[in-house]
């Protein structure tokens, strides 16, 4: 019921049924982009009702071996239903990865004095090109610091759990 715009919300045990079944396997919704609401009546006005009733569905295995892939929605043309697109070939990337901040460099003591170090420095351009500059300019120098100190944390956590064990 809460999928749903216009006429009167219906919760029918086959609903019911089907939302136990996608709990019990373990079954998400992938994210979407597009429509939210899958089929429409047609209508306009009063009598206009749309539903979320077309759905792409993933387990554990699938989000672990494809990732946050996205399903899209388009509008649906002359069918009442929105089709559902799912892009299976993943996209060629060309270039430097994204620069992606880790919580756990800034549990090391000089974090903060680098990133002031970077940040302090002088750049040109409009605000938003200085903010992508500086970020640019700061990526090899964390980069730098995982590679130091954090690169085989994974390694450690795991020795030391295993010495704990053995303990």
């Amino acid at each position: 019921p809460t999928e749903q715009r216009g006429g009167r919300p219906v919760l029918s045990k086959a609903m019911e049924e089907f939302g136990e079944c996608i709990k019990k396997c373990e079954m998400e919704d992938l994210s979407q982009t597009g429509l939210f609401f899958s089929w429409s009546n047609k209508r306009s006005g009063q009598g206009a009702i749309a539903k979320k009733i077309d759905r792409v569905l993933g387990n554990w295995g699938w989000f672990n071996e494809c990732g946050n892939r996205q399903v899209h929605f388009p509008p649906p043309g002359i069918s009442d239903h929105s089709p559902s697109i799912l892009q299976l070939k993943r996209p060629s990337f060309s270039g430097a990865r994204p620069f992606k901040y880790l919580n756990v460099w800034a549990s090391y003591p000089s974090f903060l004095a680098l990133v002031k170090e970077v940040w302090s420095q002088p750049v040109g351009g409009s605000p938003l090109e200085a903010v992508g500059m500086k970020a640019r300019m700061l990526k090899p120098v964390l980069k730098e610091l995982h590679k130091k100190y954090f690169k085989d944390l994974s390694t450690s956590c795991i020795l030391l759990k295993q010495e704990i064990e053995t303990q």
